[in-house]
């Protein structure tokens, strides 16, 4: 599964399978951690007033919304700094800068959902995230050395994504978003599998032994991308029991 890696220019690179395995461990117990601090977030929640939860969501509205585009500024200085990621304590500190504010941006959607609700849509987005890891474990294609592919096909979903999404706000109907969703998901299964192509270093391009704590981010990123697309029906139906 774990291939060994010598590379001789630029720069030597030695990388045996061993450091590759204790690398992805190492990812996956922060991505556990990162979840962790999550839902002990999000399920307090569904134990107060929902009519509580939902008037502090409105009144505080700006500032998930600020959180969620703080944490994605950040996300994206984390990404392109290899310096940044590399600092002790500091990668960790930004990082759980980041999931705080993707976790507080969440908290917006998720006020006043009920605990089943909840647990029924980690259920689901836990089983295509499931998928898409295996997915990336076993497949031979190498879509980290084949990018353009990768973006063709995201670029074609995402296109279709805001069509239906027109779509729906024009003619009013719910149905579409359903197609809404399945098409994003779709986008995110390839991403997902491209993360873990990287994290796994069975492609061409492969994270740096350095860099769990970005590997991690990136799955959790994915999760939650998943776990979004399940808030549209959640209150709806809530309402109606």
């Amino acid at each position: 599964m774990f291939k060994s890696l010598i590379r001789l220019w630029p720069p030597i690179i030695v990388e045996t399978a061993e450091q590759r395995r204790s690398f992805v461990y190492q990812t996956f117990i922060n991505l556990a951690c990162f979840s962790i601090l999550a839902l002990a977030q999000w399920i307090p929640l569904m134990f107060f007033p929902r009519s509580s939860i939902l008037d502090l969501a409105k009144d505080h509205e700006s500032t998930f919304v600020l959180a969620f585009f703080v944490g994605m500024l950040l996300f994206l200085v984390f990404l392109l700094s290899d310096q940044l990621r590399h600092m002790d304590c500091m990668n960790w500190i930004i990082a759980l800068v980041i999931v705080e504010c993707e976790i507080v941006a969440i908290t917006l959607l998720a006020a006043g959902t009920s605990f089943v609700y909840m647990v029924i849509s980690l259920i689901v987005a836990l089983i295509i995230m499931v998928f898409g890891m295996l997915l990336g474990f076993l497949m031979t294609y190498d879509l980290t050395k084949n990018i353009r592919f990768m973006f063709t096909v995201i670029f074609c979903t995402f296109l279709l994504s805001i069509y239906i999404a027109v779509f729906l706000a024009i003619l009013k109907l719910t149905w579409p978003f359903f197609v809404y969703a399945a098409v994003i998901a779709l986008m995110v299964l390839f991403v997902l599998v491209y993360h873990m192509q990287y994290i796994l270093g069975s492609g061409a391009v492969r994270a740096s032994l350095k860099d769990d704590k970005l590997a991690a981010l990136l799955l959790f990123t994915d999760f939650l991308a998943l776990f979004m697309l399940t808030f549209y029906w959640r209150p709806t139906r809530g309402d109606k029991q």
